[in-house]
Protein backbone atom coordinates (compact mmCIF):
# COMPACT_ATOMS: atom_id res chain seq x y z
CA UNK A 1 0.00 0.00 0.00
CA UNK A 2 1.34 3.16 -1.32
CA UNK A 3 1.26 6.52 0.68
CA UNK A 4 -1.29 7.55 -2.48
CA UNK A 5 -3.39 4.53 -1.58
CA UNK A 6 -3.36 6.42 2.41
CA UNK A 7 -4.05 9.42 1.24
CA UNK A 8 -6.88 7.90 -0.58
CA UNK A 9 -7.89 6.23 2.37
CA UNK A 10 -7.66 8.92 4.93
CA UNK A 11 -9.89 11.01 1.93
CA UNK A 12 -12.70 8.77 1.70
CA UNK A 13 -12.91 8.19 6.31
CA UNK A 14 -12.47 12.34 5.91
CA UNK A 15 -15.89 12.52 2.97
CA UNK A 16 -17.57 10.13 5.48
CA UNK A 17 -17.23 11.89 8.87
CA UNK A 18 -18.01 14.91 6.66
CA UNK A 19 -21.09 13.32 5.23
CA UNK A 20 -22.40 12.07 9.00
CA UNK A 21 -21.27 15.51 10.78
CA UNK A 22 -23.50 17.96 7.91
CA UNK A 23 -26.07 15.31 6.62
CA UNK A 24 -29.41 17.34 7.05
CA UNK A 25 -30.98 14.98 10.04
CA UNK A 26 -29.22 12.57 12.91
CA UNK A 27 -29.04 8.96 12.63
CA UNK A 28 -31.60 7.05 14.34
CA UNK A 29 -30.74 6.38 17.92
CA UNK A 30 -30.31 2.47 17.35
CA UNK A 31 -29.37 2.83 21.45
CA UNK A 32 -29.05 4.97 24.11
CA UNK A 33 -26.10 7.23 22.93
CA UNK A 34 -25.41 5.30 20.09
CA UNK A 35 -24.80 8.35 18.46
CA UNK A 36 -21.65 9.09 20.78
CA UNK A 37 -20.38 5.80 19.97
CA UNK A 38 -20.64 6.91 16.36
CA UNK A 39 -18.58 9.88 17.00
CA UNK A 40 -15.96 8.16 19.15
CA UNK A 41 -15.23 5.75 15.67
CA UNK A 42 -15.54 8.30 13.17
CA UNK A 43 -13.15 10.37 14.76
CA UNK A 44 -11.25 7.09 16.02
CA UNK A 45 -10.92 5.82 12.04
CA UNK A 46 -9.91 9.79 10.64
CA UNK A 47 -7.26 10.34 13.00
CA UNK A 48 -5.63 6.65 13.02
CA UNK A 49 -6.22 6.89 9.23
CA UNK A 50 -5.19 10.72 8.61
CA UNK A 51 -1.78 10.05 11.10
CA UNK A 52 -0.98 7.26 8.89
CA UNK A 53 -1.45 9.17 5.48
CA UNK A 54 0.41 12.02 7.07
CA UNK A 55 3.15 10.69 9.17
CA UNK A 56 5.70 12.83 8.14
CA UNK A 57 3.74 15.70 9.33
CA UNK A 58 5.33 16.87 12.84
CA UNK A 59 3.10 14.92 15.47
CA UNK A 60 2.44 18.13 17.38
CA UNK A 61 0.50 19.75 14.33
CA UNK A 62 -1.32 17.15 13.56
CA UNK A 63 -2.56 16.14 16.69
CA UNK A 64 -3.78 19.72 17.17
CA UNK A 65 -5.16 19.64 14.19
CA UNK A 66 -7.25 16.99 14.78
CA UNK A 67 -8.04 17.88 18.28
CA UNK A 68 -9.49 21.50 16.41
CA UNK A 69 -11.44 19.39 14.12
CA UNK A 70 -13.17 17.75 16.92
CA UNK A 71 -14.38 20.97 18.01
CA UNK A 72 -15.00 23.00 15.10
CA UNK A 73 -17.23 20.31 12.70
CA UNK A 74 -19.67 19.94 15.77
CA UNK A 75 -19.93 23.61 15.98
CA UNK A 76 -19.93 24.18 12.11
CA UNK A 77 -22.89 21.45 12.17
CA UNK A 78 -24.98 23.62 14.54
CA UNK A 79 -24.82 26.53 12.56
CA UNK A 80 -25.32 25.18 9.28
CA UNK A 81 -27.71 22.46 9.47
CA UNK A 82 -30.98 23.97 11.24
CA UNK A 83 -32.11 20.48 12.45
CA UNK A 84 -28.85 19.90 14.02
CA UNK A 85 -27.49 21.30 17.31
CA UNK A 86 -24.14 21.98 18.52
CA UNK A 87 -23.45 19.68 21.73
CA UNK A 88 -20.88 19.60 23.85
CA UNK A 89 -20.85 15.92 24.43
CA UNK A 90 -20.61 15.10 20.84
CA UNK A 91 -17.25 17.41 20.95
CA UNK A 92 -16.58 14.95 24.15
CA UNK A 93 -17.17 12.19 22.02
CA UNK A 94 -14.88 13.21 18.86
CA UNK A 95 -12.06 14.43 21.01
CA UNK A 96 -12.02 10.87 22.92
CA UNK A 97 -11.70 9.41 19.53
CA UNK A 98 -8.58 11.47 18.92
CA UNK A 99 -7.46 10.80 22.14
CA UNK A 100 -7.66 6.78 21.66
CA UNK A 101 -5.50 7.09 18.12
CA UNK A 102 -3.65 9.10 19.74
CA UNK A 103 -3.15 6.21 22.46
CA UNK A 104 -2.21 4.24 19.92
CA UNK A 105 0.28 5.94 18.48
CA UNK A 106 2.01 6.39 22.06
CA UNK A 107 1.79 3.17 23.31
CA UNK A 108 3.45 1.44 19.94
CA UNK A 109 5.31 4.20 18.53
CA UNK A 110 7.97 2.04 17.26
CA UNK A 111 5.25 -0.41 15.52
CA UNK A 112 3.09 2.14 14.16
CA UNK A 113 7.06 4.03 12.79
CA UNK A 114 7.75 0.64 10.92
CA UNK A 115 3.90 0.11 9.71
CA UNK A 116 4.08 3.78 8.12
CA UNK A 117 7.32 2.98 6.53
CA UNK A 118 5.62 0.00 5.10
CA UNK A 119 2.49 1.61 4.35
CA UNK A 120 4.09 4.51 2.24
CA UNK A 121 6.43 2.64 0.31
Amino acid sequence: MGSRTLLILFSSVLALVLYGVFRATPPAMVFEHSDKVGHVMAFLALALTGRLAIYKLPGTIFWLAMLALAFLLEYMQGELRPLRVFSMGDVAANTLGVAAALLVFVVWPKKIRKLANELSQ
